[in-house]
This record gives C-alpha cells, sequence and structure tokens, in this order.
C-alpha cells in the first residue's frame, strides 16, 4: 500500500482513558508501519475537544498528515437538525467542513485504503462513493459498537428511541453492504451482522482488541489481596458505566454491607460524575466505596481486588474491561451485556440479577483466595 485515508470518530491515542482510542491508535499503526515499512496516512480526526486535547501523541507523529475537527454541543446539534435523514448517531459527526477537507484530499490524491474508524466516521461514505475508483481503492469500516444493537437495548425503556432504531436499521445495513471489509472485535459482533443486516461472513474480520499494556505485569499475590473487595475498572464519563455503578449500590452493594460492614467497592477509572463521587461521600464514615477518579497506573487495583464486577445494563460490543479483569487473574462477575463476545471460563460468573449477585460475592469471597 502507498497511500491511506484514516477517518476516525473519536482521537486515536494511548493518552485518553477509553479502550476504544487505543483500538483506534494500534490500528492506525499498523497501517503506518505496513510490513516493516512506513506508508502515507492521512488522518481526519472528529472528536470531542478533551479527546483531541489530550491526543499529543497523535500530533507528534501525524502533525503533517493530520486533520482534527472538534466536536461541539451547538455543532451536534445543528447537524442533526440540518441532516434529519441521517440517524442521529451517525449525523452528529457529519460537519461541513469536514466533508469540503475529504473531498479535497479525494481530489488531491488517490488512496490505496480508506478506513472508517467506529461506524459513525462511515456517515462520509456516500460523499467519496462517486469520488473513488472502486476497483482500484479499498474500503473498510472498523465496528467498535453495532449501533442499531444498542439503541434497540434503550428503546426497550424509552418508547421514543423504536422509532430511531428502525432508521439506524436501514442506514447500518446500506452502509455495511457498500464497503468491501468490515472489522468487528468479536465473533459475537460477525454473528449480528451476518443474522440481521445478512452481511455475508466472507465479507467479515474479526479482531479482537489487544489489552491494556501494564496486564502482563500484573501479579496477584494471594497474601497481598484484600479480602471482600471488588473492582469496577471503566472510564466512568460514559453514561453505561455511571448506571452500572448506580444501579450495582441500590441493588446489591448497600444490601451487602448490612450483611458484612467491611466489604469495599472501588471504582477506578477517569470522569466520575457527581453522583458517583456522592456514593463515596454517603459511605465516607465506613470507606466502603473508594472512587478513584484517573489514575495512570490502575495496577495496584487490580492486584488487590478480589474480585471483578462489570454490573452493566446497557451497551454493545465486547467490553475490554471484562478481557482485562479475566486475564488479570481476578474472578469476574457480569451481566450479559458486560460478558457479551468473551468466551466463557471458571472464572467468569454471568447472571443478569444483581439482587442475586450478594450470595455469589459472598461465596466467592469466602472461597477464593
Amino acid at each position: 500500500m502507498s497511500k491511506i485515508l484514516f477517518i476516525s470518530a473519536h482521537a486515536p491515542t494511548n493518552l485518553y482513558p477509553q479502550a476504544g482510542q487505543k483500538i483506534a491508535l494500534n490500528n492506525l499503526e499498523q497501517y503506518r508501519y505496513h510490513n516493516n515499512t512506513t506508508v502515507d496516512v492521512d488522518v481526519v480526526v472528529i472528536a470531542n475537544q478533551a479527546e483531541i486535547n489530550a491526543a499529543t501523541d497523535l500530533l507528534d507523529k501525524y502533525r503533517n498528515h493530520l486533520f482534527l475537527y472538534p466536536l461541539t454541543k451547538s455543532a451536534k446539534i445543528i447537524s442533526c437538525l440540518t441532516n434529519l435523514s441521517i440517524p442521529f448517531k451517525f449525523s452528529t459527526r457529519y460537519q461541513t467542513t469536514v466533508a469540503d477537507k475529504i473531498q479535497e484530499l479525494l481530489e488531491k490524491n488517490t488512496y490505496d485504503l480508506i478506513h472508517f474508524e467506529y461506524s459513525h466516521a462511515a456517515v462520509y461514505l456516500d460523499l467519496i462513493k462517486p469520488l473513488i475508483n472502486s476497483n482500484y481503492t479499498h474500503t473498510i469500516i472498523n465496528i467498535h459498537d453495532i449501533v442499531t444493537q444498542s439503541f434497540l437495548r434503550k428503546s426497550e425503556t424509552n418508547f421514543i428511541l423504536g422509532v430511531e432504531v428502525a432508521r439506524l436499521f436501514k442506514f447500518e445495513k446500506k452502509l455495511y453492504s457498500n464497503v468491501n471489509q468490515l472489522w468487528v472485535l468479536s465473533k459475537k459482533d460477525c454473528d449480528i451482522l451476518t443474522s440481521l443486516f445478512s452481511i455475508p461472513e466472507n465479507k467479515i474480520i474479526i479482531k479482537p482488541p489487544q489489552l491494556s499494556s501494564f496486564i502482563s505485569k500484573i501479579k496477584r499475590n494471594p497474601d497481598k489481596i484484600e479480602k471482600k473487595s471488588l473492582l469496577f475498572w471503566a472510564a466512568m464519563n460514559r453514561p453505561e458505566n455511571e448506571q452500572a455503578v448506580i444501579h450495582f449500590t441500590q441493588k446489591c452493594f448497600t444490601k451487602l454491607l448490612k450483611i458484612d460492614s467491611e466489604y469495599k467497592l472501588y471504582v477506578v477509572g477517569s470522569n466520575p460524575s457527581a453522583k458517583i463521587i456522592n456514593l463515596q461521600n454517603n459511605n465516607c464514615n465506613n470507606n466502603n466505596i473508594i472512587v478513584t477518579g484517573f489514575v495512570e497506573d490502575p495496577t495496584p487495583y487490580f492486584e488487590k481486588a478480589q474480585i471483578g464486577i462489570v454490573p452493566l445494563l446497557q451497551g454493545a460490543g465486547i467490553k475490554l474491561k471484562t478481557l482485562e479483569m479475566l486475564a488479570a487473574g481476578l474472578p469476574v462477575i457480569s451481566t450479559n451485556i458486560g460478558a457479551e463476545g468473551v468466551e466463557l471460563s471458571e472464572n467468569m460468573f454471568v447472571n443478569d440479577h444483581l439482587e442475586q449477585w450478594l450470595n455469589l460475592i459472598i461465596d466467592l469471597t469466602k472461597n477464593n483466595p
């Protein structure tokens, strides 16, 4: 390959605390150093300002081939209102300035490959198709989450979203049918594409995510594990993670403390909301809930926590948090959503009823070192 256009709906970087951005950077780096040779890659990023500010590693490496477009809430709203034919999840990433830049790049360059990182980055596909030689230029979408699946779950408790699910299904089916190749993170997502959207399986490549580098350095010494300690590891600015912690606390953890006040819950991850911090403040006397915020190195928490928990009620796609806690050697209790795409093992316990986690946690803390 001699020339690649990489369009991402989030900033590919190792310096932002969400897993998807690290996956994006890994894909970008593999293109740049293809077969031990350096390939020219133009990178277009449409992302929130906080991500772009964090991505200094991206700026350092791709400075002369990098085109950054920060998103604001007002810009997203305007885009949704002016592109009503496009589902909202996708229209938030459609910006006129970005479309103009992509068109300019396509007029100046002949690309061997155009890669869309995240499904909603491919909102520009209709713009691109007439400007490329489809027999020469290969197109790929790396799907982090199947958006229709995520919204279908949300629509169970929000009737209005049901209308949006129908639009999403139609839009995603067309999108995935019109590129050469689709990358997914798990066999589960591959199965959804073939069954729900009738995508041929030979068009799909499963690329499991790489785990964070600190995982390989973890050493869980039984003598140093803190008894009756639980770990929730996630980027806390994502609504589904906030919801998971609050729901777990209400449905399970407060009842657990009434049985034994020595239990602890570590909530480790960046940007915890005021609601999450209040959970800690309301338990400040016993120090049962510890909210760390961003930590440079989460290794100590992975080494001392007795059990990992993933009480997710919303979301789609494989959960890197689940894979990482399992890889570190923690027994993990999860809902079905938290366990999606994860190969079940003797260390994995899946149950959607958080009220029933109570006895499971008690048994595991008694019987595990």
